[in-house]
């Protein structure tokens, strides 16, 4: 498999997109606002859409589509604070009626290849962004993890404490479009929403610390990456979906886990 560069090219953006993703959806997933990630998802391929039916860089219009949708998202949050779930269900509404018509005028492009992925087809430019934007998120997340933690703990004490809340979560949810908007192509548009929640779901069932539950939602994230191309090139599978039915296995085999060994420990205390 690794003799071919087509295959080496898709497991390094695979893996950098795999480190990614869950970096920039775990906020997301903390603050109960996973749902964001889908709809920003469904806003990349409107992006593309657009730019499919107005002969544009579709990738670009992707990332400008996302961009909007986030700070639409965030508009309707801060005028809506009670149903901070509306902006989600209008940009999910929006992006999905938008799609569904220009995909009809589309003059160039197979805008299905966006729904569930191409990442055995990446170009240079998605290889060069995918790294530029893992670099960019890793800094990011190395510099202001302790900011994060207190804004997901208490939004509230940490505006007390100096953490500029509003700046912080302006760029966490920029770099999770720009992520989204570059993974769309690659994994797909209907799959990168998996990868934003479920391996933080699945690192969430060992019950470790803030910063444990990061690195071990990546390297389920990575894993599920992996194994989903390696078995999609074998197999002659769909690679996004696989991606995303491995991600799910690995999710029930931790809950799993988690309930066998809450049995087991409950039923060691019962002997005592």
């Amino acid at each position: 498999m690794l003799h071919y560069e087509f295959m080496r090219i898709a497991l390094v953006v695979g893996i950098l997109l795999g480190i990614s993703i869950p970096l920039v959806g775990s906020t997301a997933v903390f603050k109960r606002l996973s749902a964001s990630g889908d709809a920003l998802a469904h806003s990349s391929l409107a992006g593309v859409a657009i730019g499919l039916a107005a002969g544009l860089n579709p990738l670009i219009i992707s990332i400008i589509a996302c961009v909007v949708s986030f700070l639409i998202i965030e508009i309707i949050r801060k005028r809506f604070a009670k149903y901070s779930e509306l902006g989600v269900a209008v940009v999910l509404s929006l992006s999905v009626g938008l799609a569904g018509i220009l995909m009809n005028y589309s003059k160039t492009g197979n805008i299905e290849s966006y729904l569930f992925g191409s990442i055995l087809l990446v170009n240079n430019l998605e290889l060069y962004l995918a790294i530029g934007m893992t670099v960019l998120v890793i800094i990011f997340y190395v510099l202001f993890h302790s900011q994060i933690f207190s804004y997901i703990y208490n939004e509230s004490e940490a505006k007390v404490q100096g953490v500029k809340v509003g700046a912080l979560n302006f760029v966490q949810s920029l770099l999770l479009s720009l992520v989204i908007a570059i993974s769309a192509k690659t994994i797909g548009s209907l799959v990168v929403s998996s990868l934003i929640a479920i391996p933080v779901a699945a690192s969430l069932q060992l019950k470790l610390g803030y910063k444990m539950t990061l690195v071990t939602s990546v390297i389920i994230s990575v894993l599920s990456v992996v194994l989903g191309i390696v078995v999609a090139y074998y197999a002659n599978f769909t690679p996004g979906a696989t991606i995303a039915l491995i991600a799910v296995a690995l999710l029930f085999l931790l809950i799993f886990f988690r309930v066998a060994k809450d049995f087991f420990s409950r039923l060691a205390r019962a002997k005592k």
